[in-house]
C-alpha cells in the first residue's frame, strides 16, 4: 500500500513538472546512452567490415593505396587504383594457381552504384535471384534487394545509367539497363548496388560502340537519333542506343554481336579483382610474385587490411569511450545535484505532507520513488540511442573507406 502510494504521488510529480523531468532525463538518458551506443556501433561495423574482407582470400589491382582497393572492391564504396586489364588476370591464373573474378566500378543508375563483374561473382558468393534471371546479354542487370526496394524495381523494369557530366557534350551518353533479375537479400554491400556484365561496363564507360544499317537502326527511332558517324554502309550509334530485347534466339545473337569494342579485350580495363587461391601453397607464391619494387600491381589479403584498419579504429574509439564515460559520470553527478536541488526547492511541499500525517519513511520512499521513475526513463532512452547506433554501421564504413 505505501510503494502504491509512493508511486502515485511520484508520478503525479514528475508530470507536474513535466518539463524538468524531460530535461533531466533526456540529458541523462543520452549521457549514458553515448558510451553504450559507441561500443554497439563499432562493434557492428567491426563484425560487418570482417565479414567482408573474408570473401575474398586476395584482392588483385594496380599498385597505389590499398584502402581504395579493399573498399572498391568489396564495398564498392571507393574507386580503386587505375592500371588493372584483363590481361593482367593471367598472372594469377597462370598454372591454374588461383581463379580470378573481375570487378569493375566507376559508374550509377538513378544514383545507385552500377558493379561490373561476371556470373562466377555469384556462383562464390552463393547469390540467386528472389525473382527474374541472372544478365545474360549487354544492357541487362541484376539489382540487390535494398536497390529494388528504394527504387521500385520489377523485373523487365527498365532505367538509364546516371550522366556524369552534363557539360561534357561529346562524352559517354547514358545507357539503358534492362532488368531482369532481383537478387536475394544478403544483408552486405551486395544489396545496394546493380550488377551488370563487363561487356555492359565498358559500353558505360564508352569503350564501344554498336554498328547498325543506317536505314534501319535496331528498327528504334531513339537508336536512329543516337547516330554519331558512319563506318562506310553502316552507322554507328553512341552507348545512349536503346537496347530492345530481342524476342528471338536468332535476333539476340545479332543484337550481342553488333557490339564491338575498342582494341583487343586484354587490354581493356577492371578496376580490381577478387582472387581465389587453390591452396595454401599457393596463395604464398602468388603473394611473393607481386613484390618487386618495380610491379605495377598489388596483391593484397583483405582479411589483414581489415584486421589493421579495426586496430586503429578501436583505438580511436578507446579513447573516446574513456571520454564518454567520464562525461556521463560528470552528467549523473550534475543530475543528482539537480534533483536534489529541487527536493530543497520544494522543502514547504515536503513539510505539508509531514504535517498531514505521514512519516519520514514515507517522505523518503517518496522521494526515492520519484528518483527511481526518472532513473527508469533515462535509462529507457539510454536502451534506444544503444539499438538504434548499429544502424550507423553502413556510414562509419563509408566514412572511413572515403577518409
Amino acid at each position: 500500500m505505501i510503494l502504491r502510494h509512493s508511486l502515485f504521488i511520484a508520478r503525479t510529480s514528475l508530470l507536474h513538472a513535466w518539463k524538468r523531468s524531460l530535461l533531466l532525463a533526456f540529458v541523462l538518458g543520452v549521457s549514458l546512452g553515448v558510451p553504450l551506443a559507441l561500443s554497439s556501433l563499432l562493434a557492428r561495423a567491426s563484425l560487418d567490415m570482417t565479414a567482408r574482407a573474408h570473401i575474398a582470400p586476395l584482392l588483385l589491382g594496380a599498385k597505389g593505396s590499398e584502402s581504395d582497393l579493399v573498399f572498391g572492391a568489396l564495398f564498392f564504396a571507393s574507386t580503386p587504383p587505375n592500371g588493372l586489364t584483363m590481361r593482367d588476370l593471367a598472372r594469377v591464373e597462370h598454372d591454374e594457381m588461383a581463379r580470378a573474378i573481375p570487378i569493375m566500378l566507376g559508374a550509377s543508375a538513378r544514383e545507385a552504384v552500377v558493379v561490373g563483374t561476371t556470373l562466377d561473382y555469384f556462383a562464390q558468393r552463393e547469390i540467386t535471384p528472389q525473382r527474374g534471371e541472372m544478365f545474360a546479354l549487354i544492357g541487362e542487370c541484376v539489382v540487390g534487394a535494398n536497390v529494388a526496394q528504394r527504387l521500385a524495381l520489377t523485373d523487365d523494369a527498365r532505367l538509364f545509367t546516371d550522366a556524369h557530366s552534363l557539360s561534357d557534350l561529346a562524352g559517354v551518353l547514358p545507357l539503358e539497363l534492362t532488368v531482369t533479375g532481383i537478387l536475394r537479400e544478403t544483408g552486405s554491400a551486395d544489396d545496394d548496388v546493380i550488377f551488370v556484365d563487363l561487356r555492359t561496363m565498358w559500353s558505360i564507360r564508352g569503350l564501344g560502340h554498336r554498328h547498325a544499317d543506317p536505314a534501319h537502326p535496331s528498327g528504334s527511332s531513339t537508336a536512329a537519333a543516337a547516330v554519331i558517324g558512319q563506318d562506310g554502309a553502316r552507322a554507328i550509334l553512341s552507348e545512349a542506343l536503346v537496347i530492345e530485347r530481342a524476342a528471338t534466339t536468332a535476333a539476340t545473337a545479332t543484337t550481342s554481336a553488333s557490339f564491338h569494342f575498342h582494341g583487343s579485350v586484354d587490354d581493356l580495363p577492371l578496376d580490381a579483382a577478387l582472387v581465389y587461391p587453390r591452396d595454401a601453397k599457393s596463395l604464398a607464391l602468388l603473394l611473393g610474385r607481386f613484390t618487386a619494387k618495380n610491379e605495377p600491381l598489388q596483391l593484397i589479403r583483405p582479411e589483414l587490411f581489415a584486421s589493421r584498419v579495426l586496430d586503429r579504429i578501436f583505438g580511436v574509439a578507446r579513447v573516446l569511450g574513456a571520454v564518454a564515460l567520464g562525461t556521463a559520470l560528470l552528467v549523473a553527478l550534475v543530475v543528482a545535484s539537480a534533483f536534489a536541488l529541487s527536493i530543497r526547492l520544494r522543502a514547504d511541499e515536503l513539510a505539508l505532507m509531514r504535517r498531514l500525517g505521514a512519516s519520514r519513511a514515507r517522505v523518503a520512499t517518496f522521494i526515492a520513488t520519484e528518483a527511481l521513475l526518472l532513473a527508469m526513463l533515462s535509462v529507457a532512452l539510454a536502451l534506444v540511442v544503444w539499438s538504434l547506433a548499429p544502424l550507423a554501421s553502413p556510414l562509419l564504413l563509408r566514412m572511413v573507406s572515403e577518409s
